[in-house]
């Protein structure tokens, strides 16, 4: 209770504060829209920016799910060899810094200005920080609990299942929240930049719209959602998942 009434008075500080902005500073709508039309803008929207909205999170979800299924092999490849984690450890050096949207030129020239475009920059920018933490997770693992592991019979998926995935848990969900952030901004900075994929497009695709307009209430209508969005998967999600699983362990043990 306490959670949910101070976060409700950041929110309505943040609200009073823009409005102060805005009237002290004498901005025009077009440049420092109020709250009121921002609202209105989003509730006038509210049937395509779901549409829009729908479309982004399938295009997210299929590259995250995508990129943690590859993440995750090549974490567990770097367990079982001895010369791949030094071939990992150099090309994460090199591709985890790397902005998505910088990657988007080459991905247009491969797959063409469609959904096949902004998918590979998803992946690619949801990959490495996933690897990263599954790798540093991993290899976290103390070996007297593989060594227990292997003594009951487990080995490969099923000591990975049993036995690694829980023990690294922790990084593991780290590794999702980035990936999830990294996604959401691939996905937008993507269609910011060449518009729809294929006539479809999502919350990228709505904010390059109306910025093109100067409908700038809009703008920040779409910036909103994706804020709520965010929110709404971090404490309905990760956090949910967090303290039914990380918190609840530590508790058990402590």
């Amino acid at each position: 209770m306490k959670k949910l009434v101070s976060k409700t008075a950041l929110i309505f500080s943040l609200a009073v504060l823009w409005e102060a902005v805005r009237v002290l500073g004498g901005y025009s709508e077009l440049l420092f829209p109020s709250l009121r039309s921002i609202v209105l803008s989003l509730w006038a929207e509210r049937a395509q920016l779901f549409a829009n909205a729908l479309f982004s999170l399938k295009l997210i979800g299929l590259g995250l799910f995508t990129a943690v299924v590859l993440a995750m092999m090549l974490a567990l490849l770097c367990m079982s060899t001895k010369i791949f984690p030094g071939v990992i450890t150099d090309i994460m050096a090199i591709m985890h810094p790397l902005p998505g949207i910088a990657i988007l030129p080459v991905a247009i020239l491969w797959f063409g200005i469609g959904i096949e475009s902004i998918l590979f920059v998803i992946i690619f920018s949801a990959l490495w920080p996933l690897l990263n933490h599954f790798y540093t997770g991993f290899r976290s693992i103390p070996k007297n609990q593989l060594e227990v592991g292997r003594n009951l019979g487990l080995s490969g998926v099923k000591l990975a299942l049993s036995v690694m995935l829980p023990a690294s848990f922790p990084h593991i969900l780290g590794g999702l929240r980035t990936g999830w952030a990294r996604a959401w901004q691939a996905s937008v900075a993507a269609e910011l930049v060449f518009g729809a994929a294929g006539g479809q497009g999502g919350l990228g695709w709505y904010l390059y719209k109306k910025r093109f307009l100067m409908e700038t209430p809009g703008v920040f209508a779409g910036m909103l959602l994706i804020i709520a969005i965010g929110l709404v998967v971090e404490y309905l999600i990760f956090t949910t998942l967090e303290n039914l699983t990380v918190r609840k362990w530590k508790a058990v043990i402590d």
